[in-house]
């Protein structure tokens, strides 16, 4: 029961991970700040994870991955869109290693290798977030579901007893964190700078 109830939150927090990163991008028109790295990144490892959670039987993580695949998809056609093309090599060299992994190591090397990559993945995200001056692009409401994300599966982790899903929950919520601290910050210093006016024609 408690497995059914965790998936259905975690599938309900997969769709609505993307939706703010991708209403920013379309309302602003700007992908400032928005890292191209962890966007390409989450593409291949979660199409990983589509693949193994059909190889093993495992239809919560193949649908949940599924999500997150039409999330990373819909954000990367955003930037692409918008002439950042940063990140695509990245994307499609972790893709190639994550399946050479399979044929060394089988799906248990991929399934533990997905389980800690987490923090690979959003990485770039963080140090673009410290790093960038402008941060327009940046929807925090993305991260905010990441923390919620990490802690129903750090929390489904300690219930059930399983390590991996504990450390999986830990790093995702350390690394949104990691990325909301520079984008409040950026906020609030944008709030506080003086709007410049226009002179008046007379």
């Amino acid at each position: 029961m408690l497995d059914q109830v965790v998936t259905a939150c975690a599938v309900v927090v997969a769709l609505a991970h993307p939706v703010p990163q991708i209403v920013r991008v379309l309302r602003t028109r700007s992908v400032a700040g928005v890292s191209g790295s962890t966007t390409w990144l989450g593409l291949a490892i979660n199409l990983a994870w589509v693949s193994y959670g059909v190889a093993r039987g495992l239809v919560p993580v193949a649908v949940l991955s599924t999500a997150y695949v039409l999330g990373y998809g819909v954000v990367g056609a955003l930037l692409v869109a918008r002439g950042n093309r940063r990140g695509i090599g990245t994307g499609a060299l972790a893709g190639v290693g994550l399946a050479g992994l399979v044929v060394v190591g089988g799906w248990t090397a991929l399934g533990t290798v997905l389980a800690l990559a987490v923090l690979p993945q959003f990485l770039p995200q963080v140090v673009e977030a410290w790093r960038a001056d402008d941060l327009t692009g940046l929807a925090p409401g993305t991260y905010l579901i990441a923390v919620l994300d990490g802690i129903v599966w750090g929390g489904f982790g300690v219930v059930a007893g399983d390590r991996p899903l504990m450390l999986y929950g830990l790093i995702m919520c350390s690394v949104a964190v990691a990325v909301l601290i520079p984008r409040y910050r950026w906020a609030a210093r944008q709030a506080t700078q003086p709007v410049s006016s226009e002179p008046v024609a007379g």
